[in-house]
């Protein structure tokens, strides 16, 4: 009967940790929406490419949401990998006197297909591990270090524009 009992503990321990491996991170306390619309140079306004680095995973930047203090960032995108739509999510610390943001913590789980969506969470990871951000106004711009942004942009990083939508009711 104990044994049963730990076999049954043990499923229900890895079901519940495999079904939160599988699920968006989310922010607590999220006030403010935002949705990717760009990617930009260091003026915060001139449109590019998208960098070949991130085309060539057919990484989709969709959305994003801070809380009311704007020092915690949800980041949200996509990619494909092994044939598998991959879901991202990250959470972002932003230091508002140093206008940087610094990656926290990240999930990506396969949302079709199966894949474990690794090689594309550790390249989204290494790319939002530490970078300059922008606040423009209702907009903000994260500096995202990619290989073709003097080709793009005659500088050493991209940024990733994200307009205000609005608030969360």
């Amino acid at each position: 009967m104990k044994k049963m009992a730990l076999v049954l503990l043990t499923t229900f321990a890895f079901a519940q940790a495999h079904a939160q491996e599988n699920k968006d991170l989310v922010l607590e306390g999220e006030r403010w929406l935002a949705k990717f619309t760009a990617y930009v140079c260091d003026d915060g306004n001139t449109q590019v490419a998208t960098p070949e680095e991130i085309a060539a995973k057919n990484i989709q930047f969709t959305t994003a949401s801070a809380d009311y203090s704007l020092d915690n960032i949800l980041l949200k995108a996509t990619f494909v990998e092994d044939g598998a739509t991959c879901s991202y999510s990250s959470l972002l610390l932003a230091d508002n006197a140093a206008w940087t943001a610094k990656l926290v913590q990240s999930n990506a789980y396969a949302t079709t297909g199966s894949s474990t969506c690794a090689v594309g969470k550790a390249f989204l990871d290494n790319l939002l591990s530490f970078n300059a951000y922008k606040y423009l106004h209702g907009r903000v711009a994260v500096y995202v270090p990619v290989a073709d942004a003097g080709k793009l942009c005659s500088s050493d990083k991209v940024g990733l524009h994200l307009q205000v939508t609005g608030r969360v009711k």
